[in-house]
């Protein structure tokens, strides 16, 4: 190499410097975008069992649906006598 200015070494020198700041922010994205994923697939997996919770829970609840349909049933027949006792 031939002897270089002290200028021209500066400027090699802040290339140099510039180019690896660069290559060490675009590793440290990459990880951190990796930390961020790993992050949302455990915080995914836990929002999936919640919901299976919820589901498990509605589908004891149901129960409870249908017979509520049937004491709907019940309380229009007891109306209806109240009504038909009533008219006599």
């Amino acid at each position: 190499m031939q002897n270089l200015t002290p200028a021209q070494a500066t400027v090699i020198a802040s290339i140099i410097s510039g180019l690896v700041a660069v290559i060490v922010c675009l590793v440290n994205n990459r990880a951190v975008t990796n930390k961020q994923k790993i992050a949302d697939a455990k915080r995914d997996a836990k929002l999936e069992m919640w919901m299976q919770a919820v589901d498990r829970k509605l589908d004891t609840h149901n129960g409870y649906a249908e017979r509520f349909g049937e004491i709907s049933t019940d309380i229009a027949e007891i109306k209806t006598a109240i009504q038909f006792l009533k008219e006599k």
